[in-house]
């Protein structure tokens, strides 16, 4: 689960490195983001023989359009803003999951699981500091994206009845695949070495983190794993300082604290997690 959340960590970063004069769209970025885990997975199943049938066709459409969107709004998110807020943001995905399992799926919301939710909201108002810096477009982005992460984690409770978690991200991959690649083929530039380098980096650290937090949910209970998935605030704060002599500020070190207190709430109290983790 640590290498998993350190891979999908990494992905945030190669987003961020690819210069903006680059030309490098954000689509041809989820292209390849989507292109390789497609073929990677692919691959995967056929050599379990496992069928490539969903068993809830619809279901894991939704689930595919909600992880686009998500998918999208991060990338937008990690390239116009710092990339501990970004990604620390993105954490408040598991509280929506509480809000929307409860709004839609009838589960139980504790008390003490308010209280989670109610720290993780803080920590991104506190972070985000409204009042005392203008909230932009690319702030709205990062929240929408958490938004969208925890819709798609949402169908996830009801997918994973039907459909195994390799399947349901072949498809959301080729989905990516299929929906990006007009866009790619119309205004999609020829990358240089150094951008081809970074690109295929995101395909492979994207899948190589899924496949490792697929393990790592097989292996143990989710209650004793998805702590971890947390770690990709520790991992995005010290990018930030390695990769872009940036040291956040107070405010996000306080608003990342509030969000990992409430998510350790949530992970003590929320018993064990069979989606699967994406």
């Amino acid at each position: 689960m640590i290498l998993g959340a350190f891979f999908l960590s990494i992905v945030s970063l190669v987003v961020k490195l690819i210069p903006a004069d680059s030309g490098i769209l954000t689509t041809q970025k989820l292209f390849v983001r989507g292109l390789t885990a497609t073929i990677i997975l692919g691959g995967v199943l056929r050599a379990r023989r496992i069928s490539f049938k969903p068993g809830n066709p619809v279901l894991l459409g939704a689930r595919s359009l909600f992880g686009m969107a998500g998918m999208l709004t991060f990338f937008l998110a990690v390239e116009g803003m710092p990339l501990a807020e970004a990604v620390t943001i993105n954490r408040l995905s598991p509280f929506f999951v509480l809000i929307l399992s409860w709004l839609f799926l009838g589960e139980r919301l504790k008390k003490i699981q308010i209280l989670a939710v109610f720290l993780g909201f803080a920590g991104v108002i506190v972070i985000l500091r409204p009042g005392s810096i203008p909230l932009t477009l690319t702030a709205g982005l990062a929240v929408l994206s958490a938004l969208f992460a925890g819709s798609a984690y949402t169908t996830l409770r009801a997918l994973r009845k039907t459909d195994r978690p390799l399947l349901v991200v072949f498809w959301f991959s080729a989905a990516i695949t299929l929906f990006f690649f007009p866009s790619v083929l119309l205004g999609g530039v020829m990358p240089d070495f150094k951008s081809l380098v970074f690109l295929i980096c995101i395909g492979i650290s994207g899948t190589a983190g899924q496949l490792l937090m697929t393990k790592a949910y097989r292996c143990a209970p989710g209650g004793e794993v998805a702590i971890y998935g947390y770690l990709s605030v520790v991992f995005s704060m010290s990018f930030q300082i390695i990769f872009f002599d940036s040291i956040p500020d107070a405010a996000v070190f306080i608003g990342a604290g509030l969000i990992l207190i409430g998510g350790w709430i949530n992970y003590r109290v929320s018993g064990k997690n069979r989606d699967g983790g994406f």
